[in-house]
């Protein structure tokens, strides 16, 4: 699991890149000057700090970091609010006032005094935001690292397929494997949501170490990580997948130590997505129409009567723009799926990445996909083979003219040769674009 002295230039260089990346990201919103929705301006609003903070914060937390940073100041309240896993607010409470708060009370005294018309302390407000951000950069960059583990871990299963294509050793490019899928991640469809106060960073951070954890057969540790996915978001509950599988090959084996290693680690991860759902009914039952419900999850409910989702529900003309948005990540999950689908170790990973997929197509808000798609390493995995496996530019049949039929042949055949390519052009475009939709409170969110 560890990080051998070889791997150090690539760390740096990992570090290096992430850095010029968040850089760019950072200053994109910026640029941006009206915003669709002013809900974020309202609440970055005091005149006692500089006038910068007032015009950064807007930009980077709107959409559903409102919402967190507000329960983080006062807890949840409105059962709408249960849509999103406690532990990330948790863990922005925390942070900010043992990490950012006593930062600010040296730089920005006078706002301690301030509070706002309903009474709360505006300084907690500028905390939490801070600590969002803070926290969703610490969490891409260790989601970067660690899927640069996993991704050697899973090298000797992915990288022969690759090197029987190209008629060549594997051997030949092997190392070079786990620092392409983490340069990939750094430039993740997932974009500006790695940057502004979403857990996805978090989220995929443990996901990726909980395949760590399991590529190394502790499979317990493996459920701890996997069980902190669940609190902080309702979707970590697919990798219990993985745990039914790997129970099915430990039984097949007659593994009993290994078995109940494995039974303990998904009671894990299915005790991490209960936790909340119990606290909810105790705090709120009776007196829901969801406490009647079998199971009575809180959850399901919430998702379901306020945000719209539902099989079929977010189906609807005004919404196709949202489909297009997610049509790419579909893509690459499709992609993904034929390469490795007949690779018996990661067909558990296919089969989990196929579910959510499904799931984002049918239930829920489809261009989300492209941020929660962002726990899934075989997208990174199967772009980084794509890109040994590009042929060179003047490999193929060379086809001439300008008629539309050999417009789109020669576009297909250049898409076939160099698809790797292509898709690290659309990710390298697609964050800057998404930066800007962000920034200026238009879909995708």
């Amino acid at each position: 699991m560890l990080i051998s002295s070889a791997r150090s230039t690539d760390i740096t260089f990992l570090t290096s890149v992430f850095i010029f990346v968040k850089s760019v990201l950072f200053v994109i919103p910026q640029l941006v000057t009206q915003q669709y929705d002013t809900s974020s301006q309202i609440i970055f609003t005091s005149t006692k700090v500089p006038w910068i903070a007032n015009y950064v914060l807007p930009r980077f937390l709107v959409w559903d970091p409102v919402f967190f940073i507000r329960i983080a100041q006062r807890g949840y309240i409105y059962e709408q609010e249960w849509a999103w896993g406690w532990l990330w607010m948790w863990t922005i409470r925390n942070v900010g006032e043992y990490l950012v708060s006593p930062i600010l009370a040296i730089a920005w005294p006078e706002l301690e005094k301030e509070v706002d018309d309903i009474g709360n302390q505006v300084e907690s407000i500028y905390i939490y935001a801070i600590a969002a951000i803070i926290i969703a950069h610490i969490g891409h960059y260790l989601a970067v690292i660690m899927i640069y583990i996993a991704s050697s871990q899973v090298e000797k299963y992915i990288r022969p397929l690759s090197a029987v294509s190209l008629k060549q050793e594997s051997s030949n490019s092997r190392s070079v494997f786990p620092l392409l899928s983490a340069l990939l991640y750094i430039i993740s469809p997932g974009g500006i949501f790695m940057s502004a106060g979403y857990s996805e960073t978090l989220f995929a951070f443990f996901s990726f170490l909980g395949i760590a954890f399991r590529e190394a057969d502790a499979h317990v540790l493996s459920g701890v990580a996997f069980c902190i996915t669940c609190c902080l978001r309702g979707n970590g509950l697919l990798w219990g997948i993985l745990f039914l599988n790997d129970l099915f090959e430990a039984a097949r084996q007659k593994k009993v130590y290994k078995s109940l290693a494995i039974i303990l680690g998904g009671t894990l991860v299915g005790g991490g997505f209960l936790a909340g759902q119990i606290y909810a009914y105790f705090r709120y039952c009776p007196g829901r129409e969801w406490c009647n419900q079998i199971p009575p999850l809180i959850y399901g409910y919430v998702q379901s009567h306020y945000w719209g989702v539902g099989l079929f529900k977010y189906w609807r003309t005004w919404q196709i723009p949202n489909f297009f948005f997610a049509f790419p990540t579909w893509f690459l999950f499709y992609r993904s799926y034929e390469r490795y689908k007949d690779v018996p170790h990661l067909r558990p990973y296919v089969i989990i990445q196929s579910v959510m997929g499904i799931m984002s197509l049918f239930i829920w808000h489809v261009q989300i996909i492209t941020r929660l798609g962002t726990c899934m390493p075989l997208v990174y995995w199967y772009v980084a083979e794509r890109l040994f496996m590009d042929e060179p530019e003047d490999a193929g049949e060379v086809i001439k003219g300008w008629g539309f039929k050999k417009i789109l042949k020669r576009a297909k055949a250049d898409f076939e040769r160099h698809e790797g390519l292509w898709e690290v052009r659309y990710m390298i475009t697609w964050i800057g674009v998404q930066a800007v939709l962000f920034a200026s409170f238009i879909p995708p969110a």
